[in-house]
């Protein structure tokens, strides 16, 4: 496990298999907030690390419902009691958390275009899972993939592009790769990842020449 800054005022906890995300002074000035936490057996060594290098955690917002992004929470929520936001229609977290006996209600059940404090546009991505949620800093131009994209060298590429989660892991690849036009609307010039690297330059330049490559389907809007 690392900690690392990625830009300033962000860093990310790495572990084994997936990396989860601090936002200081966010929503507001000595504020801590958390996107995803990780795997349950990351837990304890998440706890750790946040209460010895930040001290509190006042927000934790998940992403979806895969585990590694929401496992680790009861450990998260034991120790700090933070304020949470959920997707509202991520049903597979739901039953996770259900199925896990967590019994947490979430402060903000948040849907696709809804903005969070601190400026934080939630744009869904459907196709991953149910309700696969991106975060756009609007006042930054940051965009957090929360699994709509990987970093290319994930999939055994040059690092610096985009992709999709691998059709494996989604639950339909069709609309994985299709809702990747709900990010064209909004501007960012630096996209972070849950896996593989991240992206700081031209990020969305680099997306919209993937979509550009799908053309011959069938399912490309742009062919209506």
């Amino acid at each position: 496990m690392t900690v690392s800054t990625v830009v300033d005022g962000i860093d990310q906890i790495q572990f084994e298999h997936v990396r989860v995300f601090v936002l200081e002074d966010m929503p507001r000035e000595g504020a801590v907030t958390l996107v995803d936490t990780a795997f349950d057996e990351n837990g304890a060594e998440l706890v750790d690390i946040l209460e010895s290098e930040y001290g509190r955690v006042d927000r934790v917002i998940l992403t979806h419902g895969d585990h590694g992004h929401h496992g680790g929470l009861s450990h998260v929520v034991d120790a700090f009691d933070p304020e949470l936001a959920m997707p509202a229609d991520e049903s597979k977290l739901y039953e996770h958390l259900e199925e896990a006996g967590i019994d947490v209600e979430p402060d903000v059940a948040y849907e696709d275009g809804d903005v969070l404090a601190g400026n934080i546009r939630v744009i869904q991505v459907s196709g991953h899972t149910e309700a696969t949620s991106a975060l756009l800093l609007a006042d930054r131009d940051i965009l957090i993939s929360g699994d709509v994209l990987d970093g290319s060298d994930r999939g055994g590429l040059p690092a610096g592009y985009l992709l999709p989660p691998p059709a494996l892991f989604n639950a339909d690849h069709e609309a994985a790769e299709l809702n990747l036009y709900n990010l064209l609307g909004h501007d960012f010039d630096t996209l972070l990842v849950f896996h593989g690297s991240h992206v700081f330059e031209d990020p969305k330049e680099k997306l919209d020449a993937f979509l550009v490559e799908r053309e011959w389907n069938e399912w490309d809007p742009r062919t209506d």
